[in-house]
């Protein structure tokens, strides 16, 4: 039987690292986002229905075999374009599938619900520790427009966005973390109702303390999802810094603005 799995994290907490660690190991596929308005499989089902995602939306995509083969010919015919290594997998090799998606886009299309409903569900949680530097490497994303940098198989880098500093608003900085300390708790009470056997926590700060760390926690992922850990290592890169005097201009204002407050712990 195939087992479902679901990356459930946030913007900026290296998920993306995480799917292409998954989709290059020959038993499991992740199909990344698809609830994400600007995601095909998204588009195609608003064009058909003219309705947001639901439950049953979610369920098609991790039961359907044909969407699993057109999206197999799909992303077989992307890396052919771009001369990367074709991986098609038939559905009889696959061990797992899944998607990842963020918490407020679950929220967004009120399906915080999933979980609960769907206890066969092994979920990934993939979180960052420093909401202060998660929300600065979101503002840099949005001032690069670049999402992710790619290694190609020579140990190139392409897509890699130049290092850019940009200059904080210090009073949303301090909404941005209210907000994102509370939604912490929304996701620690929705994960309190799952089962700990079908729950797997992989922090940001220690997936990328270093080699060896990948090295541990992918073996661990691969275990968790019940296929042989293999060694590979996955093709996307960390765009930025994580100094954040690298990469605020007005740090200073902000760091007196932050240093007697609870927030101050971010500023590490």
């Amino acid at each position: 039987m195939v087992k479902k799995h679901f990356i459930y994290t946030e913007a900026r907490s290296g998920s993306n690292f995480l799917v292409d660690l998954f989709n290059q190991h020959p038993r499991l596929v992740n199909y990344g986002e698809v609830l994400g308005d600007w995601t095909k499989p998204h588009k195609i089902y608003r064009a058909l229905t003219n309705k947001a995602p639901t439950m049953a939306y979610l369920d098609f995509i991790y039961s359907s075999r044909i969407f699993y083969y057109l999206s197999q010919v799909y992303y077989a015919y992307q890396n052919f374009r771009r001369r990367k290594s074709v991986h098609f997998k038939w559905y009889s090799q696959v061990s797992s599938i899944g998607i990842k998606d963020f918490h407020h886009t679950l929220l967004k299309y009120n399906l915080l619900d999933f979980f609960r409903l769907h206890p066969d569900l092994y979920i990934i949680y993939l979180y960052r520790q420093n909401i202060l530097k998660q929300h600065i490497s979101l503002e840099v994303m949005r001032t690069t427009r670049v999402v992710s940098s790619e290694m190609t198989q020579d140990g190139k880098i392409v897509d890699r966005a130049k290092t850019a500093r940009i200059h904080v608003n210090i009073s949303e900085v301090l909404a941005v973390l209210a907000n994102a300390e509370e939604e912490v708790q929304q996701r620690e009470h929705l994960l309190s109702h799952v089962d700990s056997d079908h729950l797997l926590r992989i922090s940001y700060e220690e997936l990328f303390d270093s080699q060896e760390s990948q090295a541990r926690f992918r073996r661990q992922a691969f275990e968790f999802l019940g296929v042989d850990p293999i060694d590979v290592t996955s093709r996307q890169r960390k765009l930025s810094s994580d100094n954040l005097h690298d990469l605020i201009e007005n740090y200073e204002e902000l760091h007196q603005a932050l240093i007697n407050t609870p927030y101050a712990r971010y500023l590490s």
